[in-house]
């Protein structure tokens, strides 16, 4: 009879490999499709609503006035309606401006990635600004390093969706976050076994 003991044991070893583990970066332009990604899937719906219903505001405001040319304050919603309509067709591209501005003031971010049977590590390697004091507490530590920042999401326990677009796969977690792994970063076999890993796991496009 086989050892069931055994078999268990190994079962564990087998679920505490990663699947995959592969090192990347980000750069600006994929930081920038990755958001336009995650704003097609998850914020155009919301976005349109907005769009249409200022729309069909401004409409109704121009009706009114062609009607009653003299009422002023319709003169003022129809401004309002209008500004309105502009912030909501160029938002998104506002907020992804903002978040790309913001990403210009750091410095280049090292990634390290391992993706397990019931979960996914990933390392964030944080260096220090060109101009930010470097205090040297321990002289065996490399100068340009700070210690790496884990974040873990567990399959089943965190909301997690799968996305793709044409430089990158995208890991979405609570529909606010995105992680990109650049495909240049990934051999042909390694993206192929994120992919088809990734969508079995979780909800994809």
């Amino acid at each position: 009879m086989p050892d069931l003991s055994k078999m268990t044991s190994s079962e564990k070893n087998k679920n505490n490999e990663p699947i995959v583990k592969f090192s990347y970066d980000n750069t600006p332009d994929e930081t920038d499709g990755a958001m336009k990604s995650f704003q097609k899937r998850f914020s155009k719906r919301r976005g349109s609503a907005t769009i249409v219903a200022y729309s069909l505001l401004f409409v109704a405001v121009i009706v009114g006035i062609v009607f009653n040319p003299t009422a002023v304050p319709l003169y003022f919603a129809a401004a309002f309606c209008g500004l309105g309509l502009f912030y909501s067709l160029t938002d998104q591209r506002r907020t992804r401006k903002r978040v790309m501005k913001a990403l210009e003031d750091m410095n280049p971010e090292e990634y390290c990635c391992a993706i397990y049977h019931d979960k996914i590590e990933l390392e964030t390697v944080i260096k220090p600004k060109v101009n930010e004091v470097n205090l040297k507490i321990d002289e065996d530590v490399d100068d340009e390093i700070i210690t790496p920042l884990k974040t873990v999401f567990r399959f089943g326990e965190d909301l997690l969706n799968f996305s793709e677009n044409e430089d990158s796969l995208l890991l979405i977690y609570n529909r606010r976050q995105i992680y990109c792994f650049p495909k240049r970063c990934l051999s042909a076999e390694d993206e192929e076994t994120i992919r088809g890993f990734l969508i079995e796991k979780l909800e994809s496009d």
